[in-house]
């Protein structure tokens, strides 16, 4: 809604702000409010300028404060596990949480946003709406869903995590350390990923970073029988054998050109991609590397 209002604004009319012009406002908005509190009415002359930037910031805010204190109170449901099993929360729209030990979990009662809060770690079993996304709030991270499985787990006060399943999910950064005037005037993009099965976004609470990698352990997504089947290799060559464990785990896998003749053969059965990999690389004297959420055989 500021966005909207801000670039309805003819150019000549927008503010060319710097940093320490976003800083100084500030000060000055809160030395208002400041005052405000006192019981004597100081007086005191306005400038144009400063006239203009209380006008500015009271249109911006009147709106947010009638629409934030006008709105009627919506009973919420709090769900605490304090166990040590896993407690099911059933949620309206069909979507099941798994709460882990420690976890609460609150939401309004119509959930009519299908929007919740987490404290802790939760498995979720989203039931799928297009129209109506699925969001969880945690901490300084919000996870936004249409319809899949994926696991949030907060354990320490190092990191937090968001593992998919399956289907797809958008794990996006909150900022909470911008100031109050680069908030109400700015474009302010967050940092945000797309992950999709055996993809996790890990945030670090200290850097507050937000960064996607692969699971440590990826589990099998295409569920080919016959492709499955083929665990044992006879002189394959190396992108055949990473294009078919990329379609059973629907990860990027790639071999770089400089082994695009190199074969392998051997037994990969009963064993975790990684250490399909690793038995890959010892026998084709090569090595993997994972960027991001890419793995290269080099």
């Amino acid at each position: 809604m500021i966005e909207k209002w801000y670039d309805s604004l003819p150019e000549n009319e927008k503010l060319s702000l710097r940093e320490e012009d976003y800083n100084a406002m500030e000060e000055r908005l809160w030395h208002k409010i400041s005052q405000a509190k006192t019981t004597s009415r100081p007086t005191f002359e306005l400038t144009k300028t400063t006239a203009r930037w209380i006008s500015v910031a009271a249109a911006v805010l009147l709106p947010i404060l009638v629409f934030t204190f006008w709105q009627p109170a919506t009973p919420l449901e709090i769900v605490h596990n304090s166990s040590d099993d896993t407690v099911r929360v059933d949620l309206p729209d069909g979507s099941i949480i798994q709460l882990l030990r420690g976890g609460s979990l609150s939401y309004a009662s119509d959930f009519s946003q299908r929007k919740v809060s987490l404290e802790g770690s939760a498995i979720f079993d989203i039931t799928r709406d297009p129209l109506r996304p699925f969001r969880v709030l945690h901490g300084k991270m919000t996870t936004q869903v249409l319809g899949t499985q994926f696991l949030i787990k907060d354990t320490d006060n190092e990191q937090s995590e968001v593992i998919v399943y399956s289907g797809k999910v958008q794990v996006s950064q909150t900022c909470h350390d911008t100031s109050l005037a680069q908030r109400l005037f700015s474009r302010i993009e967050a940092n945000e990923l797309t992950l999709t099965s055996n993809h996790r976004a890990v945030f670090n609470k200290k850097r507050e970073t937000l960064q996607a990698t692969i699971v440590e352990k990826p589990k099998p997504v295409l569920l080919d029988k016959a492709l499955l089947a083929q665990v044992r290799f006879q002189a394959i060559d190396l992108p055949k054998l990473a294009n078919k464990l990329s379609k059973i785990y629907e990860l990027d896998i790639r071999v770089t050109p400089t082994h695009y003749n190199t074969t392998f053969t051997g037994d990969l059965d009963n064993l975790t991609l990684f250490e399909q990999l690793d038995l890959i690389c010892a026998v084709t004297a090569t090595r993997y590397v994972i960027h991001d959420r890419q793995i290269s055989i080099l």
